[in-house]
């Protein structure tokens, strides 16, 4: 039995899906299983809980073999939400597989220059990772590069409704892009590999695209090219800077757009 936490978002969904058409049996955990009614019409077990109750997490793990978490508070706008969840949370929930005996427990880490670092989200991610690490749990980590599905809705979704989009800096920069579906797979096919087992595994798509190519795209599906607004890098790092203390949600957006 496969315990899923995250099971509500992009990711997590999409590797729902895929273990259930693929007979794995599913526990998924949720903080409202309202969320995750689909997942449980199909098949897969619900677990009331929450990563920051330990307690919750022990009773989900009862008979689980396999941890899969793709659970984050990226956009969770409470100041405290990355130590309590990304740090914490996490800790939790290796402590409580630990605890339970699973034999491997997936982590969905991000693959990134260490400049993001900075980035109280991704700092959490390496943390969590070093954790795990000295755990002794079996652990696979994965490290995707940046989501095409996220990209295409901040660069491309504008132009099909409005015929404009924000760049962010001039554009010119090239970047990996990998499909959540490409990621999913890659989950569902490392569990139980051999070489996946105390093993980091780095998730890249086809071509390195920037921004500029990406609205491209976008431009041709749309048949019209796109009023473009570029928006400079050290206007971007002055407003994260600014931004940062009431609204770190898009602090830490705005930061990483610098970066990219």
């Amino acid at each position: 039995m496969l315990l899923l936490v995250g099971a509500s978002g992009t990711l997590g969904s999409e590797i729902a899906n895929r273990l259930l058409s693929a007979g794995h049996p599913l526990r998924v955990l949720a903080r409202d299983p309202a969320r995750v009614r689909p997942l449980a019409e199909r098949g897969a077990s619900v677990a009331t809980g929450d990563i920051t109750d330990r307690t919750s997490l022990d009773r989900a793990l009862e008979g689980i073999t396999h941890v899969i978490t793709t659970a984050n508070a990226f956009i969770v706008p409470a100041r405290d939400a990355i130590e309590r969840v990304d740090v914490q949370g996490n800790r939790n929930l290796i402590d409580a597989a630990k605890a339970a005996g699973v034999r491997q427990f997936v982590f969905t880490s991000a693959w990134l220059p260490d400049e993001f670092l900075r980035i109280d989200y991704f700092a959490a991610k390496r943390r969590t990772e070093a954790y795990l690490r000295a755990s002794g749990v079996p652990y696979t980590i994965l490290r995707p590069a940046a989501f095409m599905e996220t990209w295409a809705m901040v660069i491309g979704e504008p132009i099909l409704k409005t015929g404009a989009t924000q760049i962010f800096g001039k554009g010119t920069n090239p970047v990996n892009f990998v499909a959540v579906k490409d990621v999913a797979a890659i989950v569902v096919d490392a569990l139980d590999r051999p070489d996946a087992v105390n093993a980091v595994v780095d998730i890249f798509g086809p071509e390195n695209l920037s921004l500029l190519d990406v609205a491209a795209v976008f431009e041709r599906i749309k048949g019209a090219p796109a009023r473009k607004r570029f928006l400079p890098v050290t206007m971007m790092r002055i407003l994260s800077g600014i931004v940062k203390p009431f609204n770190p949600v898009f602090a830490r957006q705005v930061a990483a757009g610098a970066l990219m």
